[in-house]
């Protein structure tokens, strides 16, 4: 068992009442709360989620395969969730994990609890999607935290160094994985269609271009030294163009040495 660097007390009273729920299967509309301190968090269908920025790392590796320390975090609200995954074999059999992603807010309040809800994915069936969307997490972590501190010299180096170590182990271990997504009537697709991102791509351009999730860049310096660091990690990759709709296609990462 992985030991717990840091831990939250829960009160003992919303911990039963949270965990009797889940098993009774009620559900609640979201953001109802009892009294609670603001800052606690909000309920989404049951789940206490957090809305801070601050991540306490349960292990040295956690979120990073094949790390499954997550699954002993007090502070992961996704812990105790069963979270099911689209069965390619049973492709009409409902899942929950977009759907679960879907409830977390957008935007910063809610990139702490995506990072517990795809880290909890990926110990539990490890994939590039799981990996990739856990470094992802990290790296809006990494952002947010570094801008709550005010100082733009100051960045939150932990998350910083743990985006990056997750990000690699995306390349690493799932260097060929792709990801789908369905686009909707409301996307813009009559009729939907579903699209795949390959996703050694979309790793080596979020750490190249500060574009490509507006955040700040994990590697300080020219976007040169990205390249340089997938280097040392084992990867060649050769920049996308940028388009005049602010698109960059035409990316391409291989493999170089290990």
């Amino acid at each position: 068992m992985s030991n717990i660097y840091q831990r939250k007390a829960e009160p003992a009273m919303i911990k039963h009442l949270l965990l009797a729920l889940l098993g009774a299967g009620t559900l609640f509309v979201a953001g109802c709360t009892s009294e609670r301190d603001e800052n606690d968090g909000q309920v989404f269908n049951t789940i206490l989620l957090p809305t801070d920025v601050v991540l306490n790392l349960a292990c040295e590796n956690v979120g990073v395969h094949p790390e499954t320390c997550v699954l002993e975090d007090p502070e992961n609200p996704y812990a105790a969730v069963p979270i099911s995954e689209f069965d390619p074999f049973n492709p009409e059999d409902p899942f929950n994990k977009l759907v679960l992603d879907d409830s977390i807010p957008k935007g910063p309040t809610g990139a702490k609890a995506r990072f517990y809800l795809w880290a909890t994915a990926l110990a539990t069936r490890p994939s590039g999607e799981n990996q990739y969307f856990t470094a992802l997490a990290l790296h809006e972590l990494f952002d947010a935290n570094s801008n709550a501190i005010g100082d733009q010299g100051s960045v939150d180096e932990l998350v910083r160094l743990q985006a990056l170590k997750a990000y690699e182990s995306t390349l690493f271990n799932f260097f060929g994985s792709a990801y789908a997504r369905e686009c909707r009537v409301v996307d813009g697709c009559n009729p939907p269609v579903n699209f795949f991102r390959q996703i050694n791509e979309l790793v080596a351009d979020n750490l190249y271009r500060t574009e490509a999730t507006g955040w700040r860049r994990l590697v300080p310096g020219l976007p040169n030294q990205a390249i340089a660091l997938m280097l040392d990690w084992g990867f060649l990759y050769t920049p996308c163009t940028v388009q005049a709709d602010g698109s960059c296609t035409g990316g391409v990462v291989s493999v170089g040495r290990f």
